[in-house]
């Protein structure tokens, strides 16, 4: 009992640790070593279901779409593995910062290809055709902020489908509602639903106050208008 709640306090420390991060080298540094112990010490800890409701929102919206899936922000697999899950026939290929997250999504044979890439930074030598992106756990404290959404519509192409997960506190510290709103003004998307959701099942993760719900984003490039939700 005391070694499940040692592993529990190890858990809530990493997702802390990465919450602390303030740049693109402080990602690869750190996801250096959460990389070893990731989906072991950290996912199952916190019984963290975040990839699968994203998946889960991502297919209830594909549609006849047909073509790759950008995973972006890919990590050790997750969400590839839940897509996965739920269509063993899609195609899909994983950006990530970090080269060590990365190596572990590999070996779990999922992506057709990946892209090691820092998306604060222009971006470089990747598909711009994507039928699709997602997202899980990349839009967060420390992390990607809403201006980098609109890099990311010059991967897809005209009516691709993109959800993206965003912490909750993290989208209203960013003003990423905002962001969506301007954009979708500027006919550069169309919003199809915002979905809330939970991010673990573990009640260990009730610690964590305001950073245990997330919100699902779902909207097309240049798509089909369709009516936000919440």
């Amino acid at each position: 009992m005391g070694n499940k709640g040692s592993k529990t306090e190890e858990a809530l420390k990493l997702l802390k640790g990465a919450y602390e991060i303030r740049t693109p080298e402080d990602s690869r540094t750190y996801y250096k070593d959460f990389s070893k112990h990731y989906d072991e010490t950290f996912v199952k800890q916190l019984a963290y279901i975040y990839p699968k409701r994203v998946a889960e929102e991502f297919f209830a919206h594909f549609g006849g779409r047909y073509g790759t899936i950008c995973d972006i922000g890919c990590g050790t697999g997750l969400v590839g593995q839940e897509l996965r899950y739920l269509n063993a026939n899609v195609v899909i290929d994983g950006v990530d910062i970090s080269q060590e997250m990365i190596a572990v999504a590999q070996k779990k044979n999922i992506y057709i290809n990946f892209y090691e890439l820092d998306l604060t930074k222009p971006i470089l030598g990747v598909p711009t055709d994507y039928a699709a992106l997602i997202s899980s756990g990349t839009f967060t404290h420390g992390h990607l902020g809403p201006e980098i959404l609109v890099s990311l519509l010059s991967l897809c192409r005209d009516n691709a489908l993109l959800t993206v997960g965003v912490n909750e506190s993290h989208y209203r510290d960013k003003g990423f509602e905002k962001a969506l709103n301007e954009m979708q003004d500027a006919s550069r998307i169309k919003m199809i639903k915002v979905s809330k959701q939970t991010i673990y099942s573990s009640q260990n993760a009730t610690d964590l106050e305001g950073n245990s719900t997330a919100l699902i984003c779902t909207f097309t490039k240049d798509g089909i208008s369709n009516k936000i939700q919440e």
